[in-house]
């Protein structure tokens, strides 16, 4: 059971058609002396290069000596930086042995001519009320039940209630 075309190509095969059809051969590769390919490199492209190289050396170089100039000053920023904080230890040390009491009241003494308060100087004064002053010479009583009596009457007059 050939279809029609199969027998068709099949006949045609044996035909003397098929046989003397002259056959193709593979055409063949000829090599023509004449113009050559360039060799070496263009002279232009190896400018380029060079160009090129002599441009990222030189960045590369720049670099470092931006690199060491930078070091350089933070070094220098370093070595102030102690340098001050040395000079704020000592001059706290000076100013702390001079706020201290024995150096104030030698000096009040010595140059100003200043004395310690005697008992018989000190005067106080009580505020009791409204319009009220009282001067004693005696201290306020410390004991507790003075000091809340005094709260009490402080916090009267606040509230204007006295």
């Amino acid at each position: 059971m050939q279809s029609s075309a199969a027998r068709v190509l099949e006949e045609y095969e044996y035909s003397r058609e098929y046989h003397s059809a002259p056959k193709q051969e593979a055409p063949k590769l000829q090599v023509r002396e004449g113009r050559r390919t360039a060799e070496g490199i263009s002279p232009l492209r190896l400018l380029c290069c060079f160009a090129l190289l002599v441009a990222l050396i030189s960045l590369a170089i720049y670099n470092n000596i931006v690199m060491v100039e930078l070091g350089d000053q933070l070094n220098d920023a370093k070595a102030q930086l102690e340098e001050l904080q040395s000079e704020s230890v000592q001059l706290r040390s000076k100013l702390e042995n001079q706020s201290s009491v024995q150096n104030i009241e030698s000096y009040a003494s010595a140059t100003l001519g200043m004395g310690r308060a005697e008992k018989y100087q000190i005067t106080y004064i009580n505020m009791e009320g409204e319009g009220s002053i009282y001067r004693t010479d005696k201290a306020p009583d410390k004991a507790p039940a003075q000091v809340l009596l005094r709260g009490f009457d402080s916090l009267m007059e606040y509230m204007k209630l006295r």
